[in-house]
């Protein structure tokens, strides 16, 4: 008999999705090995759960429940899933977790699949085409069996894999880095005059060398020691061989030791017997360890002039414990010597370089943590060209990146900011055509499987006709998306596909809708949005329709000026609207219905008779634009003229424009537009 999760893990602690995805699902069985060190969980669900949550949860269930053993837990998964799944919508919404699945489970694999097209041209049969690779001929078996498991098994469909091959495709930017790296290799053979002979063997090239007198002795070090023939790059003590170890692997007094590192700082004290003891914190970026060592005060200068802070170095001594502070330490040092930075660089090899327009310095408020500085440093040390300095919402990091160039270095420093912008160009109403306050309005809601309505589907229509500030008619339909309702939607709206499953497509219910709304004004609580999702449908169906629109956001937003947030409820709680349902279309339309109404007595209040009056009300104002939401937009400077109207704009947008964030309206950028170029952030 099957159990709910949390009746066979109470004392679990999960918060999130995750919880709620749990909360919904059942455990059929649970079994162990016979030496106890591993466990299976048997997990039925109707939702779809990412693999990586459930290698996280198995991580979870191991940490929590079995601090003190390493127990190994494996999650075995199989759904129960509604009928808005076909295979090619379960491969839509599960498809990154398989990818996943596979990664985890071998490399090779992955790759051959994220390689391949996966197309559906029957409900129950897959095509996979997979690159003609020796790899993929090889492992394509497998990796069938491994689809077929997934969808078969675990998710109860019935599908086929059918494989064939097409010839293997080569990048296009790849090919061309090939033909670059070509050229240099013939310019390089070119201007080396390189003839074809043999080369010299090194051997012969030394001895001709020294014959020719050409060849110098090697300077050697005289150690502090007093020992002779140590190595050139020696700093104190004897010459040594052995091949470091990570300081991190150090656990306690281990004995003689080699390690390499940085020094993080030096600190000498003298003490007696004319002694210096010589204090260095040193580390390999795995830990951090501290050497002592004791040095005549005669050798103190030499040795200081020799090893500085910064400097990589290669030490032998014996670990200790240091009796006075109880700390472990590198003493009794048998030799230091100086070594190369060890770090690996990146380098941008490619042949074609680029140039970064959205670079953020320390002076990024949380989000930057570099000085511009070392950014063009590095920017030029990987031959870059330009880059481009764009700090959120201000310009304090042009000074130090002006400074930070050279006269006549080639290299140049675009300037510009990532903005926070205003759109105070939108107007209280789109396509105002002269109608009143008293005539016909549709006050509409939709909820959808997600936020596009190019990928996305409605999957409820809810609306209130009002006239006259009265409440007239109402519309309320669930639409059946035709693909499944992701979980997030379903615990939002409280809509699953059981609901809809039996419901009309919007194909035959938007030409209802339509017909109801007439030639009323369209008007919702964040209009934008729902306007989206209706004009994308209309203009699939070929329903031609001329819209005025009107949003309660902007509308409330100009008129309770002492709200700080305008969402529904809160809206709703202001004007003591009440709010049965959120997140239910019919519901939330009513609500906002009752809200306009409101409203519309307000307007009156102030003298506003119909829609014109009300699109020529002017939102620019400071206090309106301080609460209007803010869009991340990348502005740059062209030339001197494009960077002094940059600097009027941040200006301005603390000075007048500042709440919470410096905001910038898109009627300043205008006026200010010579000189700058704009774009959306990444």
């Amino acid at each position: 008999m099957s159990k709910s999760f949390f009746e066979v893990f109470p004392t679990l602690v999960l918060d999130g999705e995750i919880k709620k995805l749990l909360s919904e699902t059942e455990i059929t069985k649970v079994s162990a090995d016979r030496q106890k060190t591993s466990i299976r969980i048997y997990l039925l669900s109707r939702h779809l759960i990412h693999s990586e949550k459930l290698a996280w949860l198995e991580r979870e269930i191991a940490r929590q429940l079995f601090p003190r053993r390493q127990m190994h837990i494996k999650i075995i998964e199989t759904y129960q899933l509604s009928g808005q799944y076909t295979a090619e919508k379960l491969m839509e919404a599960y498809g990154d977790s398989i990818a996943q699945e596979l990664k985890a489970y071998s490399l090779l694999l992955y790759n051959v699949f994220q390689r391949s097209d996966i197309s559906f041209q029957e409900e129950k049969k897959m095509r996979l085409v997979l690159e003609d690779t020796l790899v993929a001929k090889e492992r394509s078996e497998e990796l069938v069996r491994i689809l077929e498991k997934i969808f078969c098994e675990r998710c109860g469909m019935d599908l086929m894999v059918q494989v064939s091959y097409t010839s293997a495709k080569g990048s296009g930017r790849i090919q061309y880095a090939d033909q670059m790296i070509a050229r240099e290799i013939q310019n390089v053979i070119r201007q080396s005059g390189f003839t074809g002979h043999a080369p010299v063997e090194p051997k012969a090239e030394a001895e001709s060398l020294v014959t020719k007198g050409q060849a110098k002795e090697r300077p050697k070090r005289q150690s502090f020691a007093g020992k002779k023939s140590i190595g050139p790059d020696m700093i104190y003590g004897r010459d040594f061989e052995e091949e470091a170890i990570a300081i991190e692997t150090i656990a306690g007094e281990m004995g003689e030791v080699v390690i390499r590192g940085r020094i993080l700082s030096i600190e000498t004290r003298e003490i007696r017997n004319e002694k210096t003891i010589f204090i260095v914190s040193l580390t390999d970026f795995t830990d951090t360890i501290v050497m002592k060592m004791f040095v005549r005060n005669d050798m103190t200068p030499e040795l200081l002039d020799n090893m500085k802070k910064g400097d990589f170095i290669k030490v032998k001594g014996v670990t200790s414990i240091d009796k006075f502070d109880s700390e472990l330490t590198v003493g009794s040092v048998f030799g230091i010597k100086k070594i190369k930075d060890f770090r690996s660089v990146r380098m941008d090899n490619s042949p074609v370089k680029r140039v970064e327009l959205h670079c953020h310095t320390k002076m990024s408020d949380m989000d930057g943590v570099s000085d511009v500085k070392d950014i063009i440093r590095r920017a030029k040390e990987w031959g870059h060209p330009a880059i481009a300095i764009t700090d959120h919402g201000n310009v304090q990091a042009f000074t130090e990146a002006h400074h930070a160039v050279a006269k006549g270095d080639d290299f140049k420093v675009i300037y510009g900011v990532e903005a926070y912008l205003v759109d105070d160009l939108k107007r209280l109403v789109e396509n105002a055509k002269g109608q009143g306050l008293e005539d016909t309005f549709v006050v509409f809601d939709l909820e959808t499987t997600g936020f596009s309505p190019a990928k996305h589907k409605i999957i409820e229509i809810g609306a209130v006709k009002v006239e006259h500030g009265v409440v007239v008619g109402r519309y309320s339909a669930l639409v059946n998306p035709k693909e499944p309702i992701p979980f997030a939607i379903e615990q939002l709206t409280s809509i699953n596909d059981l609901m809809v499953m039996g419901e009309r497509t919007i194909t035959d219910i938007l030409p209802e809708f339509m017909e109801f709304c007439g030639d009323a004004v369209m008007v919702a609580h964040n209009a934008d949005f729902d306007m989206s999702f209706i004009r994308h449908n209309c203009k699939q169906q070929g329903i031609q329709r001329d819209f005025t629109v009107l949003d309660t956001v902007a509308l409330a937003r100009s008129l309770l000026t002492g709200l700080n947030r305008f969402k529904l409820d809160t809206v709703a709680k202001a004007l003591g609207v009440p709010l049965y349902h959120h997140h239910r279309a019919v519901d939330d339309a009513a609500c906002t219905a009752e809200i306009f109404i409101k409203l519309i007595q307000m307007l009156k209040e102030r003298g506003i008779e119909n829609l014109q009056q009300l699109k020529e009300q002017n939102i620019s104002d400071p206090a309106v634009i301080g609460k209007m939401p803010t869009y991340h937009a990348i502005i740059l400077a062209t030339n001197d003229i494009g960077r002094i109207n940059l600097y009027r704009l941040i200006s301005l947008s603390h000075l007048y424009y500042y709440n919470k964030r410096p905001r910038i309206p898109k009627t300043e950028f205008i006026r200010h537009r010579e000189g700058l170029i704009i774009g959306s952030a990444c």
